[in-house]
């Protein structure tokens, strides 16, 4: 046995309650854990900076647990502990394993109706209605398989794909609705999106973490980022409302047109710079801060920093990954398919869904008078919950488990990129195929948005949030969403 497996071993008998049975990686509780010099080598400096000590001859353990104490004296000197990775299952085995990962995959027996009901010629309300319920696990599965993706690229590029396709759905949705001329429809489920997010997503996801725990405690940086950017985008979107209220510039006319697409360019580069910020030179910002038991929420632990304990550290995953992790709590993403395997499944669900939304798309003028109700309400209540089902279910289980840095990085960073960047890239695509899409919204549309904005910067601003903040957001959008039952949007 080597002076450093003595070391450990002997360090390790002085740990109250510590059990032998029990991994170091099972994350033993602040009250039982080791002071971290004492499990560093003799001749390794302490927090003082002073020489340890021999330590006293080692009695003949077992030796047991030698590698697992290791693992944490590597930690500790900022050197990820190696792991070997799983190997990769054949593309069928990981196909069928994504498609049976959760329940709403069985909604996929929409999908060969939904096409039926466009080749068979049915009704506008049956074709419309079918292809959003098939679209709704196919959104699902496009976040399935970007992330597997992401999983053979490094944290920089993973995120950037993440970005990018987080809101493919809607994007797809509301670009064939833009080719089809429905630029009404495009514009209230654009800003439907935002609120839907803002308010919808969020209100449950607060509601759903009040069950769990009486006051839950994010990041309020990251929070504060997105609704300060969410204010920017949205003030972007007002000035051709307030130009056309005061008499200063036709809506649809060269004016409107010239300083919708101006601004479309600045919000772009504006995404630009976020994306950057997000991964790059803030990036610790994003990261989910670790609790330990009994609520205190610690930062992980760098290199070179002074703790005076070993304490508990939860996993971060991509979203902000960090490579001083002292114990892994949560699952890595599972590798289904190489790269190649994971690129077929992306684009394949990408041309599938962009089928779909051709047909519901086309469908919409006549299921409007199917189901008698106006296309501001299409637009603004169902477009939206379709296109981002998925990723509501996602914040409001993470809430449900207390994990509501990343419930709040869904619902307010899906906010973020439709106003940064979906809605600018709308406005230019309809400039490239002869689409006059502005970013006139109309007064009562642009209003709702930022008071809506507004009122969940009040909510995130200190960093933690009830059960009674989150119905408060939800009872909002249930008045706003009513509202669209009675207003018709007008684009003049």
């Amino acid at each position: 046995m080597s002076s450093i497996d003595a070391a450990i071993l002997a360090a390790e008998r002085e740990v109250e309650a510590a059990s032998r049975s029990r991994s170091i990686c099972a994350a033993p509780l602040v009250r039982d854990a080791a002071p971290i010099d004492s499990l560093l080598p003799p001749g390794h400096e302490d927090s003082a900076g002073d020489l340890l000590a021999p330590p006293p001859a080692a009695s003949a353990l077992d030796d047991a647990g030698i590698e697992l104490r290791q693992h944490a004296l590597t930690a500790y000197a900022g050197k990820p502990a190696h792991h070997e990775p799983a190997p990769i299952p054949p593309f069928l085995v990981g196909s069928w394993k994504m498609f049976t990962a959760t329940k709403i995959n069985l909604m996929l027996v929409f999908l060969p109706l939904g096409i039926a009901a466009e080749l068979l010629e049915w009704s506008d309300g049956a074709i419309f209605g079918l292809n959003c319920l098939a679209i709704l696990p196919l959104a699902k599965l496009l976040g399935d398989a970007t992330e597997q993706v992401a999983t053979h690229t490094n944290d920089t590029i993973g995120g950037l794909l993440n970005a990018t396709f987080g809101n493919a759905t809607e994007l797809i949705v509301s670009v064939f609705a833009l080719v089809k001329g429905l630029l009404d429809v495009v514009q209230v489920s654009l800003l439907g999106s935002i609120i839907s997010n803002t308010l919808l997503v969020l209100g449950m996801a607060c509601i759903a973490g009040g069950i769990t725990k009486p006051v839950q405690k994010f990041n309020s940086t990251a929070a504060s980022a997105n609704t300060t950017l969410l204010l920017m985008s949205i003030l972007g979107m007002s000035i051709p409302a307030c130009l056309a209220g005061f008499g200063e510039m036709k809506v649809n006319g060269k004016e409107d047109l010239l300083i919708s697409r101006f601004t479309a360019i600045v919000l772009l580069f504006l995404y630009c710079l976020y994306i950057y910020f997000q991964l790059v030179t803030h990036r610790k910002y994003f990261e989910a801060e670790p609790e330990v038991p009994g609520g205190a929420r610690t930062p992980v632990l760098a290199r070179g920093a002074q703790q005076p304990a070993l304490q508990l550290q939860s996993h971060v995953t991509r979203a902000g990954s960090s490579s001083f992790i002292m114990h892994k709590t949560d699952e890595e993403e599972e590798i289904l398919f190489t790269l190649s395997g994971a690129l077929f499944w992306l684009g394949s669900i990408t041309v599938v869904i962009a089928f779909l939304s051709e047909f519901l798309t086309g469908a919409i003028e006549g299921a409007t008078k199917d189901y008698s109700i106006n296309k501001s309400f299409v637009g603004f209540v169902i477009l939206p919950i379709v296109g981002n089902a998925a990723e509501h279910a996602t914040a409001i289980t993470m809430a449900y488990k207390s994990k509501m840095d990343l419930a709040l990085g869904v619902a307010l960073g899906s906010a973020t990129q439709i106003s940064l960047f979906v809605v600018p890239f709308m406005v230019l695509t309809g400039w490239a195929i002869g689409q006059p899409l502005d970013l006139f919204f109309g007064a009562y549309e642009t209003a709702i948005t930022f008071v809506a904005t507004v009122v969940v910067g009040f909510a995130v601003a200190d960093g933690e949030t009830n059960w009674l903040e989150g119905a408060s957001l939800l009872s909002a959008y249930i008045i706003i969403g009513a509202s669209f039952l009675f207003y018709e949007h007008k684009s003049e």
